[in-house]
């Protein structure tokens, strides 16, 4: 079983890196094709749009396999995850408190707040 979720795990990372790659090639031309818009080839810079096109579409699907994989977790398995979330969250709070911007401090506690009332939720609607 260990062996799976490591190949499950190098998978998504292999997804998220390619996603990543995906998106930063996109913005890189669509940057220059805004930059060099009054210069250049128009076949070339026709090329470059369907190549965006191309890209746009890919991201699209790797946005949505790694959505879809969210779908299979259990709501035992997203409980535990919420609660292992919140205690880890709680523990780099109190072990970081001096370091931690005000901002950064406030998002923390927002988000530990809405941990809690999913783990509330979840705790009651089972």
């Amino acid at each position: 079983m260990v062996n799976f979720e490591n190949y499950d795990n190098e998978k998504k990372d292999k997804q998220l890196e390619n996603l990543e790659n995906l998106v930063e090639n996109h913005t890189r031309t669509e940057r220059h094709l805004e930059q060099y818009s009054q210069i250049g080839d128009p076949e070339n810079k026709e090329h470059a749009r369907e190549i965006q096109r191309v890209r746009e579409q890919q991201i699209y699907e790797l946005e949505s396999k790694l959505k879809d994989e969210d779908k299979y977790i259990t709501p035992e398995e997203h409980l535990q995850n919420l609660k292992e979330n919140y205690e880890n969250t709680k523990n780099y709070i109190e072990n970081n408190l001096d370091s931690i911007d005000q901002q950064m401090l406030e998002n923390l506690r927002d988000k530990q707040q809405h941990r809690r009332e999913q783990i509330i939720f979840l705790e009651d609607k089972s």
